[in-house]
């Protein structure tokens, strides 16, 4: 039998994390559910009606309970079973049932279980109570009640889950970008936790009078706010009923209601929590023991160190940030601000004298290639082109013209052209098409003695010169190749591995004239096609350890774990 002194509170579809905050207090936690979804397949039901029971659960002591958390965004979808819906004992109460018929095959209890429990709160409306509820997307269900005796009439009932919870009348509407307000609890409660927010829901605060003049509802109070200054969670607060607080999904929400139980439920609503009210004192500084004061004091000065630790890195995590902001901007950027970005990435390169073309313009001239450079007695013309989709055949080409003419100013063959495009330049990068040229544009482009790059290709060389997969020399001179620029080239294939053991730190492949040897760095590509590099630990063939292998089915150690079906160079 449960403590009688602790605080009952009655959990519906919380996830473990907010259960496991609930019962670490100490409390007397019921762990509950408004109703699930129900799917029905028609395929597998044999009658052109099916009848459902509700399946909410809700405490039979209700009266005895002061504190109600809910989170209407979690409920749990089950699959319709007819024999769990059948009674064999058929009670007074069990009479009346669900019916649900096609095309419908979804039905969710949760406004259903949410009336029950509003009906059976206003039976016991002489207690205060503490009410706190995650807001998921509102949902309106019309309720088709059947007897099981067929005489009685059939009967409706639309429901809603805000309704069900006595939620403020709003506009439904979705949201991630929130506003806080300028106060403590609400920085306190999504300062850290604003970009993990979704809203389902705005709400209009009523009016009340202060004499002659009308008023929003002191009662009343926004906790947060959309990028409109729309109210998306509030805390409503009368002397008799207590309070009730409606928050937006969240990711962590068992932190969030850490925070808002110990900074604001505890320390203002204690009437409601005797058993952690008089143990509270305890743990104040007064009564802690020596061991333990050093041991805090300890972890205060640790917690400074690693504060200030922190704040030094996150500086110079903006300092490199800052030093190379041409690096995003070439992935980001169109127009004059792309052309002065690779301006940038080619003198990191190693480039001299390169020169944006725009800076020598007179007036009336006409404007041809974006950069020029000479490398290796070669007149390198660059045309730079931030796109949203991917480049035509004619983009592709521009700069031949600008070459032809070059040649003939220059008098001289040695003029190169190449077209760098930042194409997709909205899109995330991971997603773009890569690479942004069809097979005929990169054909015409060997044909032609043309470059064609595009700028997430040199967003990941700069990483892979950092690490020193790639040198600077080699960069530069696979950007003056025909076609699309290999920055790879310099690398050999030996094969995808057929597969793949201890945690994926041992690859099986079947060598073809490639010989790896224990000691050799090899690579694969990440996402973004960067080298990553792993070193051989070991090699494996027939059961025998090797130092080296060229041919054969080989079982290779290396000291990283390799994703699957990457391709593994050398």
């Amino acid at each position: 039998m449960a403590e009688i002194e602790k605080t009952n509170i009655c959990c519906l579809d919380l996830n473990n994390e907010c259960i496991a905050y609930f019962k670490s207090l100490g409390l007397n936690v019921f762990e509950g559910t408004l109703g699930s979804v129900m799917s029905i397949d028609w395929n597998k039901v044999k009658n052109y009606r099916v009848f459902i029971r509700p399946d909410f659960d809700i405490p039979s002591n209700l009266h005895e309970y002061h504190v109600y958390v809910a989170d209407t965004g979690n409920a749990k979808q089950r699959v319709f079973k007819s024999e769990e819906h059948e009674s064999k004992k058929i009670e007074k109460s069990d009479l009346r049932r669900f019916s649900c018929e096609p095309p419908v095959n979804l039905l969710d209890i949760q406004p259903l279980g949410g009336y029950y429990l509003s009906r059976q709160l206003q039976a016991e409306n002489r207690h205060k109570r503490i009410e706190i509820v995650f807001l998921g997307p509102n949902s309106e269900v019309e309720y088709t009640t059947d007897s099981i005796t067929y005489h009685d009439p059939r009967s409706f009932a639309k429901m809603s889950n805000y309704e069900a919870w006595g939620i403020l009348k709003g506009n439904s509407k979705y949201g991630r970008r929130v506003k806080l307000e300028d106060y403590t609890l609400s920085k306190l409660l999504f300062e850290g936790r604003k970009y993990h927010i979704e809203y389902y829901s705005t709400f209009q605060f009523p009016a009340a009078w202060e004499g002659n003049t009308k008023i929003p509802d002191p009662d009343y109070m926004s906790l947060l706010n959309n990028e409109d200054g729309e109210c998306i969670s509030y805390l409503f607060f009368d002397k008799e009923q207590g309070i009730k607080i409606v928050l937006p999904q969240v990711e962590d929400k068992a932190g969030l209601l850490r925070d808002l139980f110990e900074n604001l439920i505890f320390k203002h609503f204690s009437d409601f929590f005797p058993d952690i009210e008089a143990k509270s004192w305890i743990k104040k500084p007064d009564y802690q023991l020596p061991e333990e004061k050093a041991i805090r004091s300890l972890m205060a000065t640790k917690q400074e160190e690693f504060e200030k630790e922190m704040a030094d890195l996150g500086k110079k995590a903006e300092e490199v940030s800052n030093r190379c902001a041409f690096l995003k901007q070439i992935i980001t950027c169109t127009g004059s601000e792309l052309v002065v970005a690779i301006k940038e990435y080619l003198e990191w390169l190693g480039y001299e004298n390169v020169t944006d073309k725009d800076d020598t313009l007179n007036e009336g001239d006409l404007k041809e290639e974006d950069l020029c450079f000479e490398y290796e007695g070669n007149h390198i013309l660059m045309e730079v082109k931030g796109i949203n989709g991917t480049s035509t055949d004619a983009e592709c080409s521009q700069i031949d013209k600008i070459v032809s003419r070059r040649m003939r100013e220059l008098k001289t063959t040695y003029v190169h052209g190449i077209y760098v495009v930042n194409n997709q330049r909205n899109v995330e990068p991971l997603k773009r098409q890569t690479p942004p040229f069809n097979e005929t544009q990169i054909k015409d482009a060997i044909d032609q003695s043309r470059t064609l790059v595009y700028t997430a290709q040199l967003f990941a060389l700069h990483s892979d010169i950092k690490n020193g997969y790639v040198t600077k020399e080699q960069a530069r001179k696979a950007l003056l190749g025909k076609g699309l620029a290999q920055f790879h080239s310099h690398l050999t294939s030996v094969g995808v591995p057929y597969n793949y053991f201890q945690g994926d730190t041992v690859i099986c492949l079947d060598l073809q004239n490639s010989q790896v040897s224990v000691g050799d760095q090899l690579y694969y590509k990440d996402s973004l096609q960067r080298l990553v590099g792993m070193k051989v630990i070991s090699i494996e063939q027939d059961k025998q350890n090797l130092e080296t292998c060229s041919n054969g089915k080989t079982g290779i150690k290396v000291d990283v774990k390799v994703p699957r079906n990457r391709e593994i160079f050398r």
